[in-house]
């Protein structure tokens, strides 16, 4: 079985055909990792997706089962080095995660998967809200070998409420409302939900769903109340949470797959829901509520989960899924339990697998890499470009970065080996060639440095510093007339561009010097003492 790896959208557009089809085929799959959930989210973390795509033929080949993924970089607080982490491509927002499959090559694709993965450079694979069988589970996860990686399990219990996230509960659906009512709610809740819904159908509440009008402001209602409750114990993550919540519920909207009903009494909203509609798997999902905590005397919640319930099964629907939490007011609805898994696959060195970063992330590690030089941290930005160019040594701006540190650390022979490699890797480049005879120069190797310097003028001619540079070999190595005539030249046209600056001052300078140098001067030998005499006598 071969695995491609899809990157880029052109490519990923061209597979909605086999996503649709496994998804519709996969008993295993679920909302969260459909082409009109996942896709477009995944589309927010440009350059960090990645899908995992098993065929068993040629290229071209229908597609047998895919898993979405996404990979970050991050720095390590104790040794300073980079390292990548994979994570599902759903992080941050689905409540469940996994791969969709060919149900018949499902397990041989989950060992392809984990074989390609084990081989990739990556420090922590986060295996977060995964929801597949046992099979597949132990299918991907046991092709990592314990001598590299090793594994831990988490639980996924809130301190606060003791609510446990790796439970997740749903309601299976009948033909009828009424058979819903009268065979899997108690007496009790059966009897509240049938009086409050009588008031809605009477008008004393209402209920509104979001539409292309309102859908804006719904959103902004659900999450207004959302954060009211929740605000206090998200923290310092409360932004980040409704910025995501809220594309999100947009893209959703947009795509068609959220439903938004709000409860009204009069103009004030009480509460929503977000309710996302998979009509291939016949489900709604429960994503999100929020309500005013101010109205005790309404069932908020227990309205627009029987209106919801009540409009899945008048279409056809059959599953009602709470996700995740193991809060006590689900269990009133005639749920079954699942549960989800929460595990980190990790390299036993904390440090990437083979040592070698991933290559997509080489160019935001750079940025990182060149904040931490300019901030003065050189020791960790000396790391960065070194782990850098251990995974790509051609990797042009490294190559420059840390030879302008190095030199700067006055390490010029380490610095002159990744000039040289900078220089003929990209031999166009004036400043590499620049670089490249100064730290020739600093090491006194005068007959190379001019070399290098006159390549920067065939490639730049108006490179001034390259002149005054090629000057100082010429002079070092007492070619004393051509270095004259370098300087010469280079203070007329620095002149007639009307600069007035250091380097026109230097030019000057050593130019004075060079020409005092360069005058004869004439010791007499054995002079003749009787004739310096008769001069004096003469004088006198």
């Amino acid at each position: 079985m071969q695995v491609d790896v899809i990157t880029d959208v052109e490519t990923l557009a061209k597979m909605r055909q086999d996503w649709e089809r496994l998804y519709k085929a996969d008993p295993e799959a679920q909302f969260f990792v459909s082409w009109a959930w996942l896709v477009p989210y995944m589309r927010f973390y440009k350059g960090a997706w990645f899908v995992l795509a098993a065929r068993l033929g040629n290229p071209g080949s229908p597609y047998v089962a895919l898993m979405p993924l996404r990979m970050r970089t991050r720095m390590s607080g104790k040794t300073g080095l980079f390292f990548n982490e994979i994570s599902m491509a759903g992080n941050n927002a689905a409540d469940y995660t996994g791969a969709i499959c060919d149900p018949v090559h499902a397990e041989m694709a989950l060992k392809a998967f984990g074989r390609h993965v084990a081989q990739m450079g990556w420090a922590r694979l986060n295996l977060e809200n995964l929801r597949m069988s046992r099979e597949r589970v132990f299918a991907f996860i046991g092709q990592f070998s314990r001598d590299i990686f090793a594994m831990r399990e988490f639980s996924r219990v809130n301190a606060a409420d003791n609510v446990d996230n790796c439970r997740c509960f749903a309601a299976a659906l009948p033909d009828t409302f009424d058979g819903y009512l009268d065979n899997v709610l108690s007496t009790n809740t059966r009897q509240k939900l049938r009086r409050f819904l009588r008031k809605v159908d009477a008008g004393e509440l209402r209920i509104t769903r979001a539409d292309a009008d309102t859908y804006e402001r719904d959103i902004d209602t659900l999450l207004d109340l959302w954060r009211i409750k929740w605000g206090a114990r998200k923290g310092d993550r409360l932004a980040a949470i409704l910025h995501n919540n809220r594309r999100v519920l947009r893209d959703s909207f947009r795509n068609g797959t959220l439903y938004l009903p709000v409860l009204w009494q009069g103009d004030r909203p009480l509460g929503g829901l977000a309710i996302f509609v998979d009509p291939v798997k016949k489900a709604l999902l429960f994503f999100m509520a929020g309500r005013d905590e101010a109205v005790t005397s309404v069932p908020t919640g227990l309205i627009l989960h029987g209106h919801c319930i009540k409009l899945a099964i008048e279409n056809g629907l059959t599953t009602y899924d709470f996700l995740r939490g193991d809060e006590p007011y689900k269990f009133a609805f005639g749920v079954t339990e699942s549960k989800i898994n929460c595990a980190q696959i990790y390299t036993k060195s904390g440090r990437n697998n083979g040592d070698r970063l991933d290559t997509r992330s080489l160019n935001g590690i750079f940025a990182e890499v060149t904040r931490l030089h300019q901030q003065g941290q050189l020791e960790r930005a000396e790391n960065g470009y070194r782990q850098i160019l251990a995974t790509d040594a051609t990797h042009p701006r490294a190559l420059y970065g840390i030879g302008q540190l190095l030199s700067a650390k006055g390490e010029h022979r380490e610095a002159l080996v990744h000039y040289q490699t900078l220089a003929n890797s990209v031999p166009t480049s004036a400043k590499a060639w620049l670089r490249l005879g100064m730290e020739l120069q600093a090491l006194s190797r005068h007959i190379e440095a001019a070399e290098a310097f006159r390549k920067v003028l065939s490639l730049s001619p108006d490179f001034a510093g390259a002149e005054f540079s090629l000057a100082k070999s010429l002079a070092a190595l007492d070619r004393i007339e051509n270095a004259i005539e370098t300087l010469e030249a280079l203070e007329h046209k620095l002149e007639a561009a009307s600069r007035d600056d250091t380097l026109l001052a230097k030019t000057r300078i050593m130019l004075k010097r060079l020409k005092l140098e360069s005058r004869p001067s004439y010791i007499m030998l054995n002079p003749d003492r009787k004739s310096v005499t008769r001069v004096l006598s003469t004088a006198l």
